[in-house]
């Protein structure tokens, strides 16, 4: 396999840089965090309301579950990302890593899904990794999460329940298209394309298997603790059985690729929102399966913040 940068040459090819530059970049960096934060501290902010009652609803006890669980599954999403750079030749160390990562990641809550590989960019950049690297390794990141969450869904969504078949048919219909979707050429290939649109020079490199199961052994485990932490809402809302938990997994694996997909919502709100609505329609009433979804995405913008806190913390002290 013929890599796309190794650690050696993305030194060796940038730019030497003054010292305006750096200052520059650093400064934008810092307006791109502070929007970050102001974003997602608006977002927590604007659902104060519903916080309270779900509080009410459910109690602290679950609450703090369902946040572990979703601090479990963000997390396991940075070895997904961490996997891909390094398959294609970028030695990112593990703290500075996670701080690029988990920082970058509040873009989310700034319109547009754009800000937070524009903020990898710029971070991965001032730490030596080529752009194009970086932006590859984000498009091959979220091809692959998409892929690895539909066939999740396609495998557990029809066979959660004696209706779902006719509903989620259409995920058994594409099966066969994502799962060529993992092939470790498949991805990179869709890369190139859009590089080739974009007039820009082809990524040149493939992830090779072992770079590619890691990464989606990485989302699978993502997407598992995700559904997990809305499964502990939903049965404490009022669900009974495997089949809320069943619907859970399968729904954010549906619901989470179908955010990414809707580029102009911040962290995909309101589409994500619907579709995990839906699903879980299947075993909870609509004020149950609101009220789950609601207190999910608070969460999960809380989990988000206080990742980006830590690894801000970690890489400081290190």
């Amino acid at each position: 396999m013929k890599e796309a940068d190794s650690p050696a040459s993305i030194d060796a090819s940038l730019p030497d840089e003054s010292p305006h530059a750096d200052k520059r970049r650093a400064v934008i960096g810092i307006c791109f965090a502070t929007l970050a934060v102001l974003g997602a501290g608006f977002a927590v902010y604007g659902q104060r309301h519903e916080v309270a009652d779900s509080i009410a609803k459910v109690g602290l006890l679950v609450l703090g579950a369902s946040f572990v669980l979703g601090v479990v599954g963000v997390g396991l999403s940075f070895g997904t990302w961490r996997q891909v750079l390094s398959g294609l030749g970028v030695d990112l160390p593990f703290g500075p890593g996670l701080r690029v990562f988990f920082t970058s990641q509040l873009g989310k809550y700034v319109p547009g899904s754009v800000w937070p590989v524009l903020m990898q960019m710029e971070a991965g950049r001032a730490r030596g990794a080529a752009r194009r690297s970086v932006l590859a390794a984000n498009l091959i990141t979220v091809v692959l999460s998409c892929a690895v969450g539909l066939v999740i869904a396609a495998l557990i969504l029809p066979v959660s329940n004696a209706g779902a078949i006719s509903r989620y048919w259409w995920l058994l219909a594409v099966l066969p298209l994502l799962v060529c979707l993992l092939h470790p050429r498949a991805i990179p290939a869709l890369v190139d394309r859009a590089l080739f649109l974009a007039r820009r020079d082809p990524l040149g490199g493939r992830l090779d298997v072992r770079h590619t199961l890691r990464a989606s052994a990485w989302a699978v485990g993502s997407f598992i603790a995700l559904g997990l932490h809305v499964a502990v809402l939903a049965l404490a809302v009022g669900g009974h059985g495997m089949t809320p938990v069943a619907l859970a997994i399968g729904g954010m694996a549906l619901a989470i690729p179908a955010g990414i997909l809707f580029i102009p919502a911040p962290a995909g709100a309101g589409i994500r929102d619907v579709v995990l609505i839906l699903v879980l329609r299947a075993s909870l009433s609509a004020g149950q399966a609101l009220a789950v979804v609601v207190a999910s995405r608070v969460l999960l913008m809380l989990v988000d913040i206080a990742l980006a806190a830590a690894a801000g913390a970690l890489a400081k002290r290190r």
